[in-house]
């Protein structure tokens, strides 16, 4: 039970920090894509109307790193075939699986059961005459 309870909370732990990261990444592209960045990926610098800058995302130096923007939509695109292609296949897939098998399983079950019924009256005198049968003789005292 003790391993159990480790892996559970490993589980628990590991699901946090992806669903954390995860919006972190979210939170990021969604600031980037605000700030004017949907523009094909381009920086656009103006100082005192003349264009300074006007470069592609992937050739921009960031943080002393030339192509960061690659490194970035690399990082991007691992993360998400990491989490959300998982995600995605186990709910779209899985879940509507589980809930077919469920509904199948409570139809069979509930199919047993009215066989069960209908056969009662045909499986007890068998199943007494089978007893019956079966049964050793019990030894008698002399």
């Amino acid at each position: 039970m003790n391993a159990l309870m480790k892996f559970l909370k490993f589980s628990g732990w590991s699901l946090l920090i992806l669903l954390m990261a995860s919006l972190v990444i979210g939170g990021l592209l969604m600031g980037l894509a605000q700030e004017g960045l949907t523009n094909s990926g381009q920086w656009h610098v103006v100082v005192d109307d003349e264009t300074i800058v006007s470069r592609e995302l992937a050739d921009v130096v960031l943080f002393g790193e030339p192509a960061f923007g690659s490194f970035l939509a690399i990082v991007i695109t691992v993360f998400c075939l990491l989490l959300a292609l998982p995600l995605v296949l186990l709910l779209g897939v899985g879940l509507p699986l589980v809930c077919v098998l469920l509904a199948l399983g409570a139809v069979a079950f509930s199919l047993l059961g009215v066989a069960a019924l209908l056969a009662a009256p045909l499986l007890i005198p068998l199943l007494l005459l089978v007893w019956l049968l079966r049964r050793k003789p019990v030894p008698r005292a002399a």
